[in-house]
């Protein structure tokens, strides 16, 4: 296996190595093959609904691939005497040709026992490590049945995390890769329920749970009133609601025809789906791709609305046209779901990251809260988690928090820490929300974590870098010092513009080809960030010169790009830039291709000069960038002022 990871292996070798894995995994992934990673890879078995007698498909998606994923193998384990596979289908991957010719999506093979209840599936990159996935995707598709007409509950397809022999996912030859398995519930209704095939909704916890039989969820279905642009509309849609291992669900189900027709004629801004429900642990709102499309000609938006979280998508950053390719160009857009879900976290999911704010040194204020959407077409499931704008989401606080007691919201990064994303509090009557605008969607918090710094007691910056330290923007020298005065990089400006932004995944894959930008030195994954997300383009001759002091025009050009991101504006024409620049003495010390972006700066309030002049060629203090990366937060209206 190590060698097949490193480079392409003799054909035969690795079409008998990959039978035999199916077979006997032990001799071929030892568990010395083990090695720490930063970024844990997820998979997610799709809960999945099927009627008492019938087959439906259970979609396996690698929902987060951490830094990229080389190899994985698993064993899925099931209850024979009540479900049977019929098929596994690979998404991702082929089977191996006989002449073992590389293929760009790699090498997919799989083998089941309805006897003993178990699959075997294993993936590797056919190309040498050339093809690493990078991006979520659907991996595999198990068709399941169900045995008898007469059995309903919930079942489980489990996987032991804990044994080499049953599961490992792979970077390369030598890094195993740490990871979890969420999902699998496989619940059984009779045919005159209102379960459907193919829910799709992704549950928390391990799949380690031996198989049991648990009594049919209850399931009521009523009809609820949905708004277009503030308006009723009390025939738009039904909800239906469901109880499943204590947690209740409610999934709003859109008449889409309904909503399209009206939309026609009257347009829309936003298309709001309300759940009054107190007691609903998980909210899910369905539509179609054709309603998204038409949503989306109208730069319209749809937002799901609980009494402790809301989440506003913009139906552009849904990117339908993208799913649409994905699922076949042929396919209708109607015959394609949408499901948005707003989850809050059970006990399990709420410790886990109150352990890790702890190890942080942040206190957790309320319970986390997941936000998913996923498409959904004949059993293929296309997660959505990252956008080109941001999107907002809000989090009520609990009933008598102070909201001066909070400092930021936070991200579950795919490296398992918490990481900053930009919110800002508002108060309605009595109850504070946390409104946080984010580039992806995953387990948010909030969190308490005041800073203060000794050497700015004193100095002009000392709210500006205090604010930003307490929001995890902003790094000390040491625990009590931050040093204002010093210059700072431009791999440290870099590093702080995205910390601030909230930007903590590259958007796409993205390879770093700076000549002075070292693999494995500290900045190299920020310098990846910043070129994905196109906030940095470097030098003619090729490099970064990430460790070279920062100046106030290079910072502008980069703070420039930054507001293609916010709802602040760019300034492009030549008069109001000749117009804005006019007011400062040294304004023809600006170089040519950095005037657009010095103006936006002055436009925007971002920059202010100093004894009227710009200076564009001294150096950025740490201070300096504090108190600009601050306003250009608190200007966009991603945090408070």
């Amino acid at each position: 296996m190590q060698t097949l990871l490193k480079q392409a292996p003799a054909r035969r070798l690795l079409l008998l190595m990959l039978s035999c894995l199916l077979v006997l995994p032990a001799f071929l992934i030892p568990s010395a093959a083990h090695a720490a990673s930063d970024a844990p890879a997820k998979v997610t078995i799709t809960n999945t609904n099927v009627t008492a007698g019938q087959s439906a498909t259970v979609p396996v998606m690698l929902t987060d691939p951490g830094d990229g994923v080389g190899a994985y193998n698993m064993q899925i384990d099931f209850d024979p005497s009540v479900l049977s596979i019929v098929s596994i289908t690979p998404t991702y991957g082929v089977v191996a040709p006989e002449d073992g010719a590389p293929s760009d999506t790699g090498y997919f093979q799989s083998n089941f026992d309805n006897t003993a209840g178990w699959a075997r599936v294993i993936w590797i990159d056919s190309t040498g490590g050339n093809a690493l996935i990078h991006d979520p995707i659907q991996l595999f598709a198990i068709e399941v049945k169900s045995l008898s007409s007469e059995t309903t509950g919930t079942y489980h397809l489990t996987v032991d995390t804990s044994d080499d022999e049953k599961w490992a996912v792979y970077r390369s030859s030598s890094y195993t890769i740490p990871s979890t398995v969420n999902g699998g519930e496989i619940v059984i209704s009779k045919s005159n329920s209102n379960s459907g095939s193919g829910s799709g909704s992704s549950g928390g916890g391990s799949t380690t749970t031996p198989a049991t039989s648990t009594p049919a969820p209850t399931t009521t279905s009523t009809p609820v009133i949905v708004y277009i642009d503030g308006k009723e509309q009390p025939q738009f849609a039904t909800a239906q609601a469901s109880v499943q291992n204590g947690r209740k669900t409610v999934q709003l189900n859109v008449d889409n025809d309904k909503v399209i027709k009206q939309i026609s004629t009257t347009g829309i801004k936003e298309l709001l789906l309300p759940v009054q429900d107190t007691t609903a642990a998980i909210v899910t709102g369905e539509l179609n791709g054709q309603l998204v499309k038409e949503l989306e000609s109208r730069g319209a938006a749809v937002k799901i609305q609980t009494p402790t979280a809301t989440y506003t998508l913009p139906a552009i950053d849904i990117n339908i046209d993208s799913i649409s390719a994905q699922v076949g160009a042929s396919v209708a857009l109607s015959d394609i779901k949408i499901t948005i879900s707003i989850t809050t976290a059970d006990s399990s999911a709420t410790s886990a990251v109150k352990s890790q704010a702890a190890k942080q040194g942040l206190s957790v204020v309320g319970t986390p809260v997941d936000f998913e959407v996923i498409a959904h077409y004949n059993g293929k499931s296309i997660v959505v988690n990252q956008f080109n704008h941001y999107v907002e989401r809000a989090i009520a606080l609990p009933a008598g928090s102070d909201g001066t007691a909070i400092t930021t919201g936070v991200v579950l990064g795919s490296d398992g820490t918490l990481h900053h994303v930009p919110t800002h509090i508002s108060v309605t009557g009595s109850t504070y929300w946390a409104s946080i605008n984010s580039l992806t969607n995953s387990s948010y918090a909030v969190v308490y974590t005041p800073a203060s710094f000794k050497d700015v007691e004193n100095h002009w910056s000392k709210n500006d870098v205090n604010d930003l330290g307490s929001r995890l923007i902003m790094k000390g020298v040491s625990g009590t010092e931050f040093a204002p005065n010093a210059s700072i990089t431009r791999a440290e400006f870099t590093a702080t513009l995205l910390r601030a932004l909230g930007i903590h995944a590259a958007s796409g894959s993205t390879a770093v080809s700076f000549s002075d930008v070292k693999a494995g030195s500290w900045y190299e994954n920020e310098v990846k960030l910043a070129v994905s997300n196109k906030l940095i383009s470097g030098y003619s001759d090729g490099t970064f010169r990430p460790n070279g002091l920062i100046t106030r025009e290079e910072a502008m050009i980069i703070l420039n790009r930054a507001l293609a991101l916010t709802t602040l504006t760019q300034v492009n024409d030549a008069a109001q830039i000749d117009s804005l620049l006019a007011a400062y003495e040294d304004s023809a010390s600006v170089s040519e291709y950095a005037k657009a972006a010095v103006a936006s700066a002055l436009k925007n309030g971002i920059v202010q000069g100093a004894d009227g002049s710009l200076n564009p060629d001294s150096n950025v203090t740490r201070a300096e960038t504090a108190a600009i990366v601050k306003r250009l937060l608190v200007k966009a209206g991603l945090i408070n002022g």
